[in-house]
């Protein structure tokens, strides 16, 4: 599928509020990315695969792309093919998906708080990690004595 977007392409409009939204060009693992993103109230619309090419946590991208079926039904329409989109609660972040074309949009702040709870997530897994290890250890010590 190609993902790339020529310069007169018409601008598509916010989900949230309706005005059009302004193409603007990411760059966070590579090549920029063009995203859409609505001035008014903030949120951004990622078309298939261009959240993972901006975002820096695998684990988030891998886990917004699995099994978008998932999730209750949105209240908005996606911008790009119209079809009602789904509600995916990542962590305590609710993101809309299009199981239809694979976009995703963030509302304002939401790519900045999944980023946040994937570093909670990922401090969490160490420390779990750090307590088994611990665990284990002192089972040893006590099969020894």
């Amino acid at each position: 599928m190609d993902l790339s977007r020529g310069e007169d392409e018409v601008p598509i409009d916010c989900p949230r509020c309706g005005k059009p939204m302004k193409a603007e060009f990411v760059q966070k693992l590579g090549p920029d990315v063009r995203i859409d993103v609505c001035e008014k109230c903030g949120g951004s619309w990622y078309d298939r695969g261009e959240l993972a090419q901006t975002i820096k946590d695998r684990r988030i991208a891998d886990r917004l792309a699995e099994a978008p079926i998932r999730g209750t039904m949105s209240p908005i329409a996606c911008p790009r093919c119209g079809d009602r989109m789904r509600v995916r609660r990542e962590w305590d972040v609710e993101v809309d998906v299009c199981i239809s074309c694979g976009g995703v949009w963030l509302d304002h702040g939401e790519l900045e708080e999944l980023e946040e709870q994937a570093v909670t997530d990922m401090d969490d897994e160490e420390k779990r990690r750090r307590k088994e290890a611990s665990f284990y250890r002192a089972m040893r010590e006590l099969g020894e004595d």
